[in-house]
Order: structure tokens, then sequence, then C-alpha cells
């Protein structure tokens, strides 16, 4: 359950930031908010803890190793100008993301336009989203998003992707 301040939020992200793309009323578009932010760090904060009882814990020593909070380490890497985060909502509620990290694909060719390449390093739905989502269509819908970033190329590196 939402609390005010945070329907707040989101009512102002959604105003505020263009959706991306849509389809049987879910989105993805790029997080943008503080609203956006907040429901990132807590859903990442989840797959970390699925990822540490699995045996691999890098987020969690990569924020330690950071010297950062869990906050501002996952603030730090949505605010990155060499990555991006896509989130999956529905009206109601913010229920996945996707993190990508962002290569110049073109840097040593200066005859060619630049190009962007998304290699996409984490996906995360949450559990109670998993089998109302229809994979293909989220697929889609991050492709148009990806698009629409102006990111010609992209790339899945997701190591403990189940689908």
């Amino acid at each position: 359950m939402l609390s005010s301040e945070q329907k707040t939020q989101q009512k102002s992200s959604k105003s505020t930031s263009t959706v991306l793309a849509e389809k049987s009323s879910t989105y993805v578009r790029e997080a943008s908010s503080n609203y956006d932010v907040d429901r990132v760090t807590e859903l990442w904060a989840n797959l970390t803890m699925i990822q540490q009882m699995k045996g691999d814990d890098h987020w969690l020593k990569n924020s330690q190793n950071s010297g950062l909070t869990w906050n501002e380490y996952i603030d730090k890497l949505v605010d990155s100008k060499g990555a991006k985060v896509l989130t999956f909502e529905n009206q109601d509620l913010i229920f996945g993301f996707a993190y990508m990290t962002l290569e110049n694909i073109n840097a040593s060719k200066p005859n060619l336009r630049p190009s962007l390449k998304a290699v996409i390093k984490e996906v995360y739905l949450e559990p109670a989203y998993r089998k109302k989502i229809n994979y293909d269509a989220l697929a889609e819908l991050m492709r148009k998003a990806l698009q629409s970033l102006d990111i010609n190329y992209f790339e899945i590196d997701v190591k403990d992707l189940v689908l």
C-alpha cells in the first residue's frame, strides 16, 4: 500500500515524464522521479536478497565497498550517465525494473554515426506479477522504450534470468 506522499510522487512522475510504451495497461519507461528511484531501490533490495540466498552477493558487496548507504548506491547507479533503468508498471504500482549499462559501439569509427548499445544486466519482476505478464509483450515494450531513448542495439547479459 502506498503512502499519501508516495501516491503524490507517483502521480507527478507520470505527469512529468512521457510513458514510452504501453500495452495491456503495462507501461515501460525510463526511471526519472524520486518515486521511481525509491521504488526501484526497494525492488533492487529484494533482488539482492534473493541473489544473496543463491550465493551471489555482488550488488551487496559493491554497495558496501562504495562506502554509500544502499539508497545512495542505487541512486548513483540510476543517475549514472553510462546506465539506464527502465520501470515496469501498471496504473497502480511499479512492479519491476531493468538495469542496463550503455556502450558507444562506434566510438573508434569516426566515419560512422554514433550508436548506443544497452547491455541489460538485471531484470526483476515482483513475484506476484510474474505469472500475469506476457514476457514477449514486455520484451517488445522494452525494445520500443530503448528505441525511443535512441538506443539502437541491446544485449541481454543477466546471469540468473529464469523465464
